[in-house]
């Protein structure tokens, strides 16, 4: 592939003229990564592979991106990495030299102006390298991972804070407080639609949904119709993974080598991931 078919600020710009999203899949095993890639390979689909602070904790960030790289100029296909949710700049900034495409600051834990400040660096450092950088404000609730409990309220960034962030901050892509949660909880999300398309219009960024494992899909797709370019996909995928080792584990209780036994993940990981990047509007040839 060309550099310019690699860049992702290219496919996020025709997902926003087009109405269809591109979906962001976190891993940090190899067979899942194996079933990322596959679905984009099947469906010619662009996608981001994310990583997380615990998920490079424990793969690595130089390794992720090797193992990214590689793959994609074997397959052959159209995918990006970007570090989720970094709120250490050291390990921002090694992402950057290592080769990721995105990097996420997240700084909405902080204070707003110290946030801001901190933004603005990772943005310098960033697009020196031409990597996007998104930013965050407004606290998002929730954890990556199945809860039986109802979803705590979420709390509602003002639209004045967002634009006053973005403006100053100059982040190529923000996720903001929309309704939905990190993880699957007991009931599904109230996702405020009005207000994607309001941050769209007013700040002229690419619009990032976190928490997209819990959102109903009628509400994905009116949410993608809205605004949202970029869909943020982890607990389902870690879900499906635990699922599937579980079952080929329990069924053939015998088997110890593990290249027999972890195929079942990876293929589990390929379904779901295509199932989410039909359900993201994307259809073949549309880019």
């Amino acid at each position: 592939m060309s550099l310019k078919e690699f860049m992702l600020k290219d496919h996020l710009n025709k997902a926003r003229e087009r109405a269809f999203a591109l979906g962001q899949f976190n891993f940090s095993t190899l067979e899942q990564l194996q079933g990322i890639m596959l679905a984009s390979k099947e469906l010619s689909a662009p996608l981001i592979c994310g990583t997380s602070s615990g998920e490079v904790d424990f793969l690595g960030v130089a390794e992720a991106a090797s193992l990214v790289s590689i793959m994609r100029e074997k397959m052959n296909v159209p995918v990006f990495l970007n570090l989720d949710h970094g709120r250490d700049l050291e390990t921002i900034k090694k992402a950057i030299e290592c080769g990721y495409d995105a990097v996420h600051f997240d700084g909405s834990h902080l204070p707003m102006e110290e946030n801001i400040e901190i933004t603005k660096k990772v943005v310098l450092e960033a697009h020196k390298k031409g990597v996007l950088v998104e930013g965050e404000v407004g606290k998002m609730k929730g954890e990556s991972t199945l809860h039986d409990t109802p979803a705590e309220k979420p709390t509602l960034t003002s639209m004045e804070k967002i634009v006053k962030f973005t403006k100053e901050t100059e982040v190529d892509s923000i996720a903001l407080d929309v309704g939905s949660v990190h993880g699957i909880y007991a009931d599904a999300p109230v996702i405020d639609f009005d207000r994607i398309e309001k941050a769209k219009n007013e700040t002229g960024c690419f619009i990032v949904l976190h928490g997209g494992s819990g959102v109903e899909e009628k509400d994905m797709r009116e949410g993608i119709k809205r605004g949202v370019v970029k869909v943020n996909v982890n607990t389902e995928l870690r879900a499906v993974w635990r699922d599937a080792l579980y079952r080929e584990m329990t069924e053939n209780k015998k088997e110890i080598v593990p290249y027999k036994i972890l195929p079942a993940a990876r293929e589990a990981t390929r379904e779901k991931v295509k199932k989410m990047i039909k359900l993201f509007s994307y259809e073949k040839g549309n880019i």
